[in-house]
């Protein structure tokens, strides 16, 4: 089972590769606009942009101006997307492995 369901996972992964790594891009971008708009090293705004991508939100910097919130947010937002197409995979792929395995069509 572990093999089908690795061999979709890999295949999966190689037709999404273009948003997977989209995913990188928009937290750095983020992080961009975090830093220019708070006047925040660059350093911090990546490390910020990751954390709230990444939902743990430790609360050790913070936007204080309104549309660093929204962007913070809005960051916030699309990973929380990104999680959810990565479970969806995960959950589709399962399944192709489980039929493929049982021979279900």
């Amino acid at each position: 089972m572990l093999v089908y369901f690795l061999s979709h996972v890999f295949l999966m992964t190689w037709h999404l590769r273009v948003v997977y790594l989209a995913l990188p891009a928009l937290i750095l971008a983020g992080a961009v606009t975090i830093a220019e708009l708070e006047n925040m090293p660059l350093g911090e705004a990546v490390y910020f942009s990751f954390i709230t991508g990444l939902t743990v939100g430790y609360g050790d910097i913070v936007p204080h101006t309104t549309v660093g919130r929204i962007v913070s947010v809005a960051l916030g937002f699309v990973v929380i997307l990104f999680t959810g197409l990565v479970v969806a995979v995960l959950v589709r792929v399962d399944r192709e492995a489980w039929n493929e395995l049982h021979k279900v069509n």
